[in-house]
């Protein structure tokens, strides 16, 4: 190494940071090493085997199972991952008898798996299990700890393509799964969610040749350590004790150099040969007694903490007799019973514990920029959670936190920041003051809110009085199961402040009651001590928590809402006391111990659905660019496929727009699209089914609530299977074209002919036009896409090997009838006559003999179709004869050239002159984008500007209806002539294009807004005014480099759209080119280049000398004229 570079202080601190960035950028590759079942690079995560999360009755195991699966459908948990809830034995078996219970379960999952008929904990040999303890019911949130619901959005869950609320076990997955676990060996990983845990995203554990037990631990101060747990740590990282609740000068002895402490953070990883042990555990007494074995054969349940008995006694400094004798347990105050029977199973318990995991080397692993907030019974501090979510400082990329996550809000203005709403629906005049948080509530009405308060669970729609809350309040609903075997159903609500206690003691009346000291609040009410406590409870045994306040029921009255409020902001009132003392009254413990946990998390999916319902009523009929199909696969998935399509149709059917109509139609689509998940085949396909066309015709003639009823009633009998889903779907996207023709025609409004001489009987009117490359914008042009964003093309009139290869040439003939006749070099010529109207019927099926010739006289009025009057008398009468009308096309089929197009446009103008018609250009450019709606062929408005306009032009529209099409013309030097005649060459690939249904994908996905997709249509517009500057400029490198981005952005806008041989020829072209795209939609066609080297042809032709007999190059001349038209004498 240079002397130079290694003695300079600067240059170390440079090579430092180079380092650095190295492992950084190394350790992302790293994360990208993992190839999904699709061969798609994805990042790196640990491969679980199995999951469990264990509660603590079979009611909510039953529900928390429905949570898990749940997840799984969304993509959080692997598809082939074991998901199992496991409920606790009958009464409290601690952290470590949940886990040895959900061990044995898991194995038993796992030993049926693979067709054992008996255990076999052999089944642990390779699998990656990890152990979820959802804890005990938490005062601020019915749905536990696990499930409080965070104010972030997650990239993960959007990733899988869905839009969902967060909870605290979503991120807890995502950390466990992408960061802690996510290089682990075999093994058992056990984790608490009872924690907001804040993981950084570069943590990287050593699991080289690592054996044991390893305890994750973050850095906290002594003082919040006292409530908590924390490891005292040696040197080498290895664990000497493990203290509870300790006291400050016990603590500093654990302290860090910093001198903050490593906390027990509720994760703890047991290796392959620790889990084998603690699995044998299951099957032999007196540890048996801790799992359902125990409970099945009979003994007396016990209880163990994970960390404190199970983990204790791999801690160095821990003796033999103190553990097993138990004092250690007993300081922690666990509640087992004191019977002689029990010590003895306890005292048998921790002697098999020491004598087979004693020795076991246990290992802290400090993460160092981690931090850990356990959920406590403080209401300012959980408020202040939300308010101030930790993760708004974790450095992982995948979550974003958000003061308004998933909520309706009627008068947003009266929401003071930085407060903040999840999941709510608030309508009416709710002010809200600052600092408050909203939970899955719904509130309609007058409500005033102070500051600093909280709301969660709360349904006032019905509640009419106007309610105002002091700052500081807590006001919850909880839904409750009530009457032992004969379960009533109900909801109670309780308010409290954030400055109270639940847990202190009614000492002296010391206690705060809504923020007010007791005396206040009892003068205040009328409520005495004796109302709320039994007589032999003392003092210090009465507290908030098991104070009967909150009236569930009333003999003769309905009570609930009112009363409670009135505990807060009523005076004394004999009536309502009266009312109140004799309601059956819960206190917050009782409410704890009923919460209907199936019925609280079906209250969030109803709110979920509602504010989606909101949200989509806006978003829809407000024409935003707010993607709605991830919400819409979250509301399937959480079987809200019923509501969503009635909501879609209601919407469809009540608007007064075409736009907004056709958009729902597609979001409907969409919908049956996620209904039949992946399976029934492709999205895009036919659409013509006639079942379906009593609607359509409804549709086309613009009766569209009826055309939307009709459709919905022949849904319904094709709901049964994913292929009918699929194709009914399909069916929706064609019902959705008729709209966004519709839409298109106003671009009727700018069509204007003049009457002029015709030509003399016998006469040919011949029209003759270049063909056209888009080089920068395409696709910004096609509807719906151009009128609800605006549009921008740059097109270049071409001719190819100095030939216009499109034309049209027509005459009048005596015979009333039309004869057509199509020609071209690359398909046999035809022959059509057509005497009858009926011979015109099929004009708007694209696939039809001559369609676009038959639908070019109805489009330009030559012939009224359909009519009373005969075809021969329409042409006699009008005419004195019919026509005879040629056209030809020497482009191949699906070039990307803009053929069809701007054959339309020169047979529109061939038959204006021919029946005595004069027009402007403009005319003629919208005309022809009436006519493809006529024909049914949809399509932009680029190709006719390009072939229909000489030289190069920037067609541009602006966002709105009717739809009309401007043009610059840009002018450039004869200089850039000569090099564009030199150096611009194209190519015939050999693939034939199936631009439809690239434009089915591009319109289904620009309707589902997709941000990258709508970001890139912002884009192409962009690079299009660019490239017309560069184009000015005579800047040929700066042209190919506004090619080479519009490439990017098609294939974003329109994937599969470069086939590999095509990339072959891009790949061999790149270094002798500026620039290159495929013509029109990709997919085939034609390939566009621009060389660095004057003589292009030649250049394109020596580098694709490997391609040469499956291609054709053509030499391009830029045209000056654009469309020409001459009338024989």
């Amino acid at each position: 190494m240079d002397s130079k570079l290694t003695g300079s202080e600067g240059n170390k601190a440079e090579i430092g940071k180079w380092i650095a960035e190295t492992k950084r950028l190394q350790k992302l590759l790293d994360e990208l090493d993992c190839i999904n079942e699709d061969g798609q690079y994805v990042r790196k995560r640990a491969q679980w085997t199995a999951i469990a999360l264990t509660c603590r009755n079979k009611v909510d195991a039953h529900v928390y199972q429905r949570e898990l699966e749940m997840r799984k459908k969304k993509g959080l948990i692997d598809k082939n991952v074991v998901i199992v809830t496991v409920e606790d034995p009958e009464g409290s078996v601690g952290s470590g008898g949940a886990t040895l219970n959900a061990l044995l379960v898991l194995a038993e999952h796992l030993s049926a798996k693979k067709n054992f008929t008996v255990l076999n904990v052999d089944v642990l040999s390779g699998a990656r299990i990890l152990i979820l303890h959802v804890g005990s019911d938490y005062v601020f949130d019915a749905c536990s700890k696990a499930f409080v619901t965070l104010p972030v959005t997650m990239k993960t869950i959007e990733e899988e393509g869905y839009d969902s609320l967060v909870c605290n076990l979503d991120y807890i997955l995502h950390f466990m799964t992408f960061k802690i676990a996510v290089n682990a060996p075999p093994g058992v990983w056990v984790c608490s969610t009872e924690m907001l845990l804040n993981i950084p995203d570069d943590v990287d554990l050593n699991w080289k040749n690592f054996q044991g037990v390893r305890a994750i631990t973050v850095p906290a101060s002594v003082e919040y350590a006292l409530n908590h747990g924390v490891y005292k740590i040696d040197k080498e990282g290895q664990i000497e004790d493990i203290i509870y609740k300790g006291k400050a000068n016990t603590l500093q002895q654990c302290a860090l150099p910093d001198g903050k402490v490593p906390l027990v953070a509720g994760i703890v990883f047991l290796s392959e040969k620790v889990s084998e042990k603690l699995a044998s555990f299951c099957v032999t007494p007196p540890l048996d007694a801790c799992t359902f074995n125990g409970l099945d054969s009979g003994v007396k349940l016990i209880s163990l903490s994970l960390f404190f008995d199970v983990l204790l006694c791999m801690a160095s400094e821990v003796n033999e007799e103190d553990f097993i004798s138990g004092n250690r347990m007993q300081k922690r105050n666990t509640g087992i019973n004191e019977n002689e029977l029990d010590k003895k199973n306890i005292t048998r318990a921790l002697s098999l514990i020491w004598k087979n995991l004693r020795g076991i080397r246990l290992q802290a692993e400090l993460i160092q920029e981690g931090s850990y907030n356990y959920f406590t019974k403080d209401a300012s501090e959980f408020r202040r959670y939300l308010m101030m979510c930790p993760l708004q400082s974790d450095q992982d990329k995948f979550f974003s936190w958000t003061n308004r996550k998933h909520c309706h809000i009627q008068k947003p203005e009266m929401i003071d920041e930085p407060s903040v709403v999840i999941n709510s629906v608030l309508e009416g005049d709710v002010k809200v003051g600052v600092n408050c948080v909203i939970s899955h509530c719904k509130i309609k009405g007058n409500m005033n809110i102070g500051k600093n308060s909280m709301l969660y669970g709360v349904d006032l729609t019905d509640f009419v009085d106007n309610i105002e809350f002091d700052a500081g309040i807590v006001f919850q609903g909880f839904n409750i199961q009530l009457g032992g075997e004969r379960k009533q159903k109900t909801r109670v609500y309780t308010i409290m402040g954030k400055m109270d206690h639940l847990q202190n003691p009614f000492v002296k009346g010391k206690l705060l009651f809504c923020n007010e000291p007791w005396v206040m609040f009892s003068n205040r009410t009328g409520i005495l001590a004796e109302d709320l406590w039994a007589p032999d409870l003392s003092d210090y045994d009465q507290t908030l928590f098991n104070a009967k306040l909150f009236p569930v029921w009333h003999h003769t009255k309905t009570v609930g809402i009112q009363e409670v409020l009135w505990l807060v902001v009523g005076k004394q009132d004999p009536v309502m006391l009266a009312r109140w003392r004799s309601s059956w009254r819960l206190s917050f413990e009782d409410i704890m111990c009923s919460i209907d946990h199936a019925n609280e998390f079906d209250w969030r999916r109803e709110l979920f659905y509602e504010v989606s319902r909101h949200h989509i009523w806006d978003v829809l009929q407000n024409g935003t660019d707010d993607g709605l199909q991830k919400l819409f696969k979250s509301l399937v998935t959480e079987n809200y496929a019923d509501q969503l399509l009635d909501v879609l149709d209601e919407v469809a059917s009540t608007s007064s727009s075409n736009g907004v109509a056709a958009r729902t139609l597609v979001c409907i689509a969409g919908v049956l699209g996620a209904l039949a998940n992946n399976e029934g085949g492709l999205r895009s396909g036919p659409a013509a089914n006639t079942e379906w066309q009593p609607a359509f015709q409804l549709l086309e003639s613009e009766r569209i609530a009826e055309g939307v009823k009709l459709l919905k009633k022949v849904r319904s009998d094709w709901m049964n299977q994913p292929v009918r889903l699929v194709r009914a779907a399909r069916h929706y996207e064609g019902a959705a074209q008729i709209l966004i023709r519709h839409a298109v025609m106003s671009a009727r409004n700018f069509i204007s002919t003049t009457p002029c001489e015709p030509p003399a009987m016998g006469k040919w009117v011949t029209v003759s036009c270049p063909a056209r490359i888009d080089i920068s914008g395409g696709w910004s042009d096609t509807p719906p896409i151009t009128y609800e964003s605006g549009g921008a093309v740059i097109d270049a009139a071409i001719q190819l090997n100095g030939k216009r290869p499109i034309g049209a040439k027509c005459k009048k003939i005596p015979e009333p009838h039309i004869s057509l006749v199509l020609k071209s070099n690359y398909s046999p010529s035809v022959a059509l006559e057509c005497n009858l109207l009926d011979d015109l019927q099929d004009y708007n099926n694209p696939q039809a003999p001559g369609a676009l010739l038959k639908a070019a006289f109805i489009c330009a009025e030559v012939v009224a179709f359909p009519s009373d009057v005969s075809l021969s008398d329409q042409l006699q009468s009008r005419y004195g004869g019919g026509f005879e009308l040629h056209t030809w096309s020497d482009v191949p089929h699906g070039s990307g050239l803009g053929t069809s197009s701007i054959l339309a446009g020169a047979v529109i103008a061939v038959l204006w002159r021919i029946s005595g018609k004069s027009y402007d250009h403009s005319s003629l450019i919208h005309a022809v984008l009436h006519f493809e709606q006529i024909l049914t062929t949809g399509g932009g408005w680029q190709d006719q500007v390009g072939g229909l306009t000489g030289g190069i032009n920037i067609g541009h529209c602006k966002a709105g209806l009717p739809l009309k099409v401007d043009i610059t013309h840009v002018d450039i030097s004869d200089n850039m002539l000569a090099k564009f005649n030199n150096q611009f060459v194209l190519v015939y690939t050999g693939k034939t294009r199936l631009a439809r249904n690239l434009l089915q994908e591009v319109v289904r996905n620009w309707y589902a807004r997709i941000p990258q997709v709508v970001d890139n249509v912002q884009n192409l517009k962009t690079n299009a005014w660019l490239c017309f500057d560069a184009f000015k400029e005579g800047n040929l490198e700066k042209i190919g480099a506004c090619m080479n981005t519009y490439w990017e952005q098609k294939k974003i806008l329109a994937t599969g759209c470069e086939p590999s041989t095509v990339k072959n020829m891009m790949d061999a072209l790149r270094p002798h080119a500026y620039g290159q795209i495929l013509a029109g939609a990709g997919g085939g066609g034609f390939l566009c280049v621009v060389t660095k080297e004057i003589n292009g042809y030649d250049v394109v032709k020596t580098a694709l000398k490997d391609f040469e007999d499956e291609i054709e190059v053509f030499k391009v001349v830029l045209d000056q004229a654009g469309i020409l038209v001459e009338v024989e004498e």
